[in-house]
């Protein structure tokens, strides 16, 4: 009964999610900045386009289609050539869905809107996916209520919706699948500690190339992704043993050829696009700040602060880690380090706060590692009955879902600090 009733509520809110999706995109012309393959996004999914429909000629492409659709890619007339900045992976996990708008679709363009629905549908389902993994993960530890109470929070109380179901062309609601994979696939094996047997070579083959997916989405988040390898270690038992299993050469050398897979298909288009195989895409974009962090910007800023729009993140890693800390100090403090550690690689970018988005977004690809926080948050609110905190997180999920509602896709204060700019957010009709 309780499997059917979970499928009657997966079902339920993919749909629910889609339509959401669509209503948001309702009315949005090609040229119209709002749409799914707009700006950055665009500069995604043009792989798509540029593969399939003009063989990577710049000069094939519907005259001054770079412009139409915010810039996110260039086509360089003179050179012949599509350039963008933006890895390939969420164009990868994109393809199918653009691959059956694209057919059935008789405007074949490859950016006809058929294919911008195609880019809603891919975002959701991949989102959807990544929660369906991560209950399966978390239910190995957690109760059921617990889990999906969790699970509840995660979506409507962070900007973990506003990127599923509204930026659904940028990267984030691909790579938060893919971490949630990862979790699921590293979590396979015993439930107190890394399991003393190899794992099988189905398993070590399907973690590297996650990791590799991972990487090609967002290269950043390969040194976010790694750490979780040792996620189910347990801290009481032998090291060396728990090490090995993590450090087996199968999975060495199966992540080698992964990344060589994952990253062959890049490596051919910066040969192609900028002449050599191995260059840095985002040129003058780095780490200015890397000796003076931007942190209070990235958190409390209103200009994209991430507690500052997400409240929630609050009670998640103060009580929330605490309290899985009773659970498993590794857990807690892993979870932890690596907030932190995401922390300070967008607080030293140049661009801090990441430009036009909604609270933080780089974090939104960590949130299969803070569900397991929020989820002994979640089972501490159900077994001890903390009615006053279930009031509190009720009330954050709201200010979030206020916010992410309003915001017209940018925060257009005149500074980072603009606080009329935000209460005009938070204020609007």
């Amino acid at each position: 009964m309780m499997k059917k009733v979970l499928y009657l509520l997966l079902v339920f809110f993919y749909g629910l999610f889609i339509y959401q999706s669509f209503d948001r995109h309702k009315d949005t012309a090609l040229t119209d900045w709002h749409n799914e393959v707009s700006g950055d996004k665009g500069g995604y999914m043009v792989y798509l386009p540029a593969a399939f429909c003009y063989k990577f000629e710049a000069r094939q492409f519907p005259k001054g289609m770079d412009v139409a659709v915010g810039q996110g890619f260039h086509l360089n007339l003179e050179a012949n050539t599509v350039e963008t900045k933006y890895p390939y992976g969420t164009a990868l996990l994109q393809t199918p869905f653009w691959g059956v708008a694209q057919l059935l679709s008789p405007d074949k363009s490859g950016f006809s809107l058929a294919v911008r629905k195609s880019i809603d549908v891919a975002g959701v389902t991949y989102f959807v996916l990544g929660l369906v993994l991560l209950f399966a993960t978390l239910r190995r530890h957690f109760s059921t209520p617990a889990v999906l109470l969790a699970l509840g929070l995660l979506v409507w109380g962070t900007n973990l919706w506003y990127y599923a179901i509204i930026e659904t062309g940028m990267s984030h609601a691909y790579s938060f699948f893919a971490f949630a994979l990862l979790l699921w696939l590293v979590n396979r094996g015993s439930t107190s500690g890394v399991d003393q047997q190899p794992r099988p070579l189905w398993e070590v083959l399907a973690i590297a190339a996650t990791l590799a997916l991972i990487s090609v989405l967002r290269p950043i988040n390969i040194a976010l992704a790694l750490p979780l390898l040792l996620w189910p270690a347990n801290p009481t038992a032998n090291w060396s043993q728990q090490l090995r299993r993590v450090m087996d050469w199968r999975i060495i050398v199966a992540l080698a050829v992964a990344m060589f897979v994952f990253w062959l298909p890049q490596l051919l288009y910066y040969k192609y696009a900028r002449g050599s195989y191995f260059v840095y895409s985002y040129g003058q974009e780095g780490f200015p700040y890397a000796l003076s962090p931007r942190l209070a910007e990235v958190w409390f800023a209103p200009n994209n602060g991430a507690f500052l729009y997400n409240p929630l993140l609050v009670l998640i890693l103060l009580p929330g880690i605490w309290l899985l800390k009773r659970r498993s100090g590794w857990w807690s403090g892993l979870a932890a380090l690596l907030w932190l550690a995401a922390s300070y690689l967008y607080a030293a970018w140049w661009a801090y706060t990441l430009g036009c988005g909604f609270g933080g977004r780089g974090f939104v690809e960590l949130y299969p590692v803070l569900a397991w926080p929020v989820a002994a948050l979640a089972e501490n609110i159900l077994v001890r009955r903390r009615w006053l905190v279930a009031g509190l997180c009720m009330a954050l999920v709201w200010y979030n879902m206020r916010l992410a509602r309003n915001i017209d896709r940018c925060f257009f204060g005149k500074a980072d600090w603009d606080w009329q700019g935000y209460q005009s957010i938070l204020n609007r009709k």
